[in-house]
């Protein structure tokens, strides 16, 4: 087992903090359709995996409500997922979790993921792994 930097402690005895995300996220510029308790917002994807995105939108969510949004790719079919769960809020930002989508939108997502370069990984998925993950 090969041990990093970030698998020890700091100098002043804090575990410094990990990226907890199970995926890269690819830098992307997307519009977006969210849906929460208190009505319509408008505004970007800016990164997006497919397990979650960050978005930028004109009113600011709240941190662990859910939320349905519609992603709106410029050459490509709408990406719905039906239920997302915020998972950070920072402003007008926001980090969402994707917990449930038609399988055709899955597949959707899949795809647009597959077209769209990761920054630790120059090369895209391929479409057998984005079918098996």
């Amino acid at each position: 087992m090969r041990i990093t930097s970030h698998d020890l402690p700091a100098q002043d005895g804090q575990v410094p903090e990990m990226n907890r995300r199970l995926e890269a996220r690819a830098k992307v510029s997307v519009n977006t359709l969210v849906v929460d308790n208190t009505g319509l917002s408008r505004g970007l994807v800016t990164n997006i995996s497919r397990r979650g995105c960050q978005l930028s939108l004109t009113k600011p969510l709240r941190h662990a409500q859910h939320i349905t949004l519609k992603v709106c790719p410029d050459d490509g079919p709408a990406i719905e997922i039906n239920k997302g769960s915020v998972r950070w809020v920072k402003d007008k930002e926001a980090g969402v979790e994707f917990l449930s989508m038609p399988q055709q939108h899955r597949l959707g997502l899949y795809r647009f993921c597959a077209q769209v370069e990761f920054p630790s990984n120059p090369r895209s998925l391929s479409a057998t792994e984005s079918t098996a993950a």
